[in-house]
């Protein structure tokens, strides 16, 4: 069904596609501008202080409940793992002195925390480094729950530990669906048989020919963002 999720590293690298400005006779719907695109793409938070996301170049959004995580949270994806299974940092920061041995972390903040000492595989670890703990910390530095999680139909706060949703809004209303699928370009919905949509960061107003046809148009899916 197309290929998997892109990846925004940084504010600069694989940031998202190229907008509609810098195509040679684009045709686009009308509800989206110049500097809009088709597409998503994932990426997770390792800013102190800040994001990767921005207004122009957002990040999917989901809701997770990672293994060994007490309840669910809002999440980032990290990296697709599979057809419908993501690796996944929960957005809620944790104090080095309360991660749980044996489950894995992304370094959020590097403060005066030993990183190296609670598991960290690098000399001088960084913000965005993913490890497993092997013991708490003492220090200012603070991290992300990861794990692997599947894409469910669960809405908000019925996720089962190990799942993952993420929201579409579909029907130029802003009504939101789950997604079964999701790729660079496209989501599928949950219905029988499933719908594809054209997804995008910025509407859900409008329509897109299918790449191939003549005439085969597909309804906009706007993917639930974060812009900071």
């Amino acid at each position: 069904m197309g290929r998997p999720l892109k990846i925004k590293k940084t504010t600069t690298k694989d940031i998202g596609f190229n907008p509609f400005s810098q195509l040679t006779n684009p045709v686009f719907p009308a509800t989206m501008a110049t500097s809009d695109f088709f597409g998503v793409v994932g990426g997770a938070n390792a800013e102190a202080g800040g994001s990767i996301a921005t207004a122009g170049n957002p990040v999917v959004k989901c809701r997770v409940f990672i293994a060994g995580a007490a309840a669910e949270d809002d999440g980032y994806i990290i990296t697709q793992k599979g057809t419908i299974r993501y690796q996944v940092a929960a957005v809620t920061p944790v104090a080095d002195e309360s991660l749980v041995v044996g489950l894995a972390y992304r370094i959020l903040t590097v403060g005066t925390t030993n990183w190296t000492a609670c598991g960290a595989s690098k000399t001088n670890p960084e913000a965005g480094d993913i490890f497993t703990a092997t013991a708490v910390g003492a220090g200012t530095g603070t991290a992300q729950l990861v794990g692997i999680c599947t894409l469910a139909n669960e809405v908000d706060s019925t996720l089962t530990e190990g799942n993952m949703n993420i929201s579409l809004s579909v029907g130029g209303d802003s009504t939101q669906i789950l997604i079964s699928r999701l790729t660079n370009r496209f989501a599928l919905d949950y219905a029988t048989p499933p719908v594809r949509y054209a997804t995008n960061f910025f509407t859900d107003e409008g329509t897109s020919i299918k790449s191939g046809t003549v005439a085969q148009a597909l309804d906009l899916g706007q993917v639930e963002k974060y812009t900071s």
